[in-house]
């Protein structure tokens, strides 16, 4: 197998999330299975302390983009199918799920029945997934309200958010998703949090989906989030859980392990005490 670049690792020796040195070694010899890009075996350890698992060695902020050539960012934003195009089943779907996200989300897709609120509000389900979709975000704001979604990807929430009337700004360092998104007219900046230097206290909603673990320092991104957050502000937050059934399941094979771009993996007690 290939190896990464000896020039482009660095070597961690102490926890991301706590600072502790104490650790166990959790996996060893890892690959890139998720994507197959990524030259190179990577070890996982265990924080004793925290709980968090964090790669060491693991790739340099400048040769990092070499995990992510082939990475889902790069797909094409693709747009909601005409609704006079659906057969009867889909357009009666389409109705009710606008009835519920309008009620919710303020989304203003029409058409839409008031039937859809009853109807998704029994259906447990597929209400969980709207919810994620639109992120649970409240609605907008009477005098406006200001989002921003970091590491934005494709665009695909932006989007949902414009439609809901926000004020929404993304980031990403992905320059071919940033081209991406601005071909469809959405506000994206190239880089990551730290293109807002020291503002403060601009943004009521900030979204971070499955990005933390990217990151090499996600107490300095959390910091950066809660001094952009207005008083009163939303962070919503979704990140793989190194406890969970899946990774107890499939161990060394489980999906969200995705080395070397997962620097950093949080179970729900290490994650409460990283935004504490």
């Amino acid at each position: 197998m290939q190896s990464w670049p000896a020039d482009g690792v660095e070597s961690v020796a102490y926890c991301p999330v706590c600072g502790e040195a104490s650790r166990e070694v959790m996996y060893t010899d890892l690959v890139d299975n998720a994507y197959r890009v990524a030259p190179g075996k990577w070890t996982l350890w265990k924080c004793i302390q925290c709980g968090s698992a964090y790669l060491d060695p693991r790739p340099t902020r400048d040769l990092i983009h070499l995990a992510y050539s082939n990475y889902y960012t790069h797909r094409v934003l693709r747009r909601k199918d005409d609704y006079t195009s659906l057969n009867a089943l889909r357009k009666l779907r389409r109705r009710l799920v606008n009835g519920y996200t309008d009620w919710r989300y303020s989304s203003g897709e029409e058409p839409a029945s008031h039937w859809g609120i009853l109807v998704l509000l029994a259906l447990l389900p597929q209400r969980r997934r709207l919810d994620s979709e639109y992120r649970h975000s409240p609605r907008r704001p009477v005098n406006g309200g200001k989002l921003l979604d970091v590491g934005c990807g494709d665009g695909s929430f932006l989007r949902v958010a414009t439609r809901c009337d926000w004020h929404a700004t993304g980031l990403d360092p992905d320059v071919n998703a940033v081209a991406s998104c601005r071909s469809n007219a959405l506000d994206v900046l190239h880089g990551g949090i730290e293109r807002f230097g020291a503002v403060e206290s601009r943004f009521d909603v900030i979204t971070l989906n499955h990005v933390i673990e990217h990151v090499p320092d996600p107490i300095e991104l959390l910091r950066s989030c809660y001094r952009l957050l207005k008083l009163g502000g939303q962070l919503w937050l979704q990140t793989p859980n190194i406890d969970s059934l899946g990774s107890r399941r499939y161990g060394r094979h489980w999906r969200g392990l995705e080395p070397p771009r997962h620097l950093v993996l949080f179970d729900p007690v290490s994650l409460r005490s990283a935004l504490h």
